[in-house]
């Protein structure tokens, strides 16, 4: 399977996604999700210019090989940007042999291990009256696991008493059954984190998601002697090697790496079975800058992995419309009698991708805002 042409298209179907095409000699074309989100531009520069030149004429079915040459095989790696440009590469890859095997991704990585992935959604909000309704309206779709933030992550600053407060108050009036997620992306100090982890044990959460930015990693020896709460942390990994600690020394829960930062499928099963040596599951981030490609990546992986815990999920064509249907076709869908995700039993990922109609979404300029204390000062976001 040799790759005659590989390159990155940047498209707007309602959000910013930067995929990956390569095409091989016989006419064969594999798809992946290579996006970071307001650093798009980048990523797109990096594959057109540095990484799709290394790609011509190697052999597609090569997946290890090529993953091992762009990774270990410059001088500079890892990082977001090129980790990224790594991950989509390695999705449209693994895209790519399902189809010329004629199976779907997930037979290619042992087969099934479950029928559906169980499969969370967003039902936040500044209001907790809104954010009981969101969960009750969920409920009837299926769903028994929710996200339930307080407050709007993209435009404050962590306000301890009112996200230990608020969940309180929704696990009250949900009763004792669903399952409840708070994520804190990463904006907690050591000790801010061990007071809204020790503040939630009450609400019996599912997992805490994030309590800590990545690179504080002494500070979950310390999170973790001082609460019970269940502890889910990756999504800012860019490295899979930066898993490891947290992994080995059984410091998080949850594995909840993203497939398209992380190093792709190719990481994320390595990493899949580091985990369940130590009983830690899986819980792969899928946010909405996460495109209908790499979220099928995931479930892909969910489904094939023993050690599967929940799925992050995002109904793209709810969220942003007819353009997402213009672009993408196929890919994961909810069981809403279950909750639970699936695939097509189709080669490959199961995704298609309309190059033209992405083409005529053009890219638009957006990045995450600034937060600030309340002194003025910047915050981690």
């Amino acid at each position: 399977m040799e790759i005659r042409h590989a390159d990155a298209v940047a498209t707007r179907p309602g959000r910013n996604y930067v995929l990956v095409r390569v095409e091989t000699a016989d006419g064969l074309v594999g798809w992946g999700d290579a996006t970071l989100n307001g650093r798009e531009k980048a990523v797109e520069a990096t594959l057109d210019h540095h990484v799709a030149p290394e790609l011509e004429g190697r052999d597609a079915a090569r997946v290890e090989d090529v993953w091992q040459s762009l990774f270990r095989g410059t001088y500079w790696r890892g990082g977001p940007v090129l980790n990224s440009a790594l991950s989509g590469v390695d999705m449209a890859l693994w895209d790519l042999k399902g189809k010329a095997a004629g199976a779907p991704v997930y037979d290619l990585l042992g087969g099934r291990t479950r029928e559906q992935a169980t499969a969370y959604t967003h039902c936040g909000d500044d209001d907790i009256d809104a954010i009981v309704d969101n969960c009750e309206s969920a409920a009837e779709r299926g769903f028994d696991h929710f996200r339930v933030n307080v407050g709007d992550p993209a435009g404050e600053y962590l306000n301890l008493d009112r996200v230990i407060d608020g969940v309180g108050e929704v696990r009250e009036r949900l009763g004792p059954d669903p399952e409840l997620i708070v994520d804190i992306h990463g904006r907690a100090s050591p000790r801010e984190a061990r007071r809204v982890a020790s503040g939630l044990e009450a609400a019996d959460l599912y997992f805490l998601e994030d309590p800590l930015r990545p690179e504080n990693r002494d500070a979950f020896e310390q999170l973790r002697a001082a609460t019970t709460a269940p502890l889910a942390m990756g999504e800012l990994f860019t490295n899979p090697w930066e898993m490891r600690p947290l992994i080995e020394d059984e410091l998080v829960d949850f594995l909840r790496v993203d497939l398209s930062h992380v190093g792709g499928i190719t990481a994320a099963r390595k990493l899949a079975a580091v985990a369940e040596h130590h009983y830690v599951e899986t819980a792969f981030h899928g946010p909405p800058d996460l495109s209908p490609v790499g979220q099928a990546a995931s479930v892909h992986v969910d489904l094939a992995v023993p050690n599967f815990g929940v799925q992050e999920f995002t109904d793209h064509e709810a969220v942003y419309g007819d353009p997402i249907g213009d672009v993408f076709s196929g890919g994961a869908t909810l069981e809403s009698s279950v909750g639970g995700l699936d695939v097509p039993d189709e080669p490959g990922l199961g995704v298609d991708v309309d190059r033209e109609a992405a083409l005529s979404y053009e890219y638009e300029r957006s990045h995450l805002p600034t937060v600030r204390r309340e002194d003025g000062s910047v915050a981690d976001w």
